[in-house]
């Protein structure tokens, strides 16, 4: 990942890191926000993180 710490947490309202996140996408062939949130809890509290987890998806197409 570009410039981004796996342990860096992406989702502060639910506490996930960027590293689970990406382990969530690979495991699961996840391919949108709406599934990472359903897989992990991300960007399902305030939202403000939906934007990182769309260019972390991006970013491992």
């Amino acid at each position: 990942m570009n410039n981004m710490d796996v342990n860096e947490t992406i989702c502060h309202c639910m506490g996930v890191t960027c590293g689970e996140i990406i382990e969530a996408i690979k495991a699961g062939g996840l391919k949108t926000v709406e599934e990472v949130g359903e897989a992990t809890a991300a960007g399902t509290g305030c939202g403000g993180c939906q934007s990182v987890i769309q260019e972390i998806l991006d970013e491992l197409k």
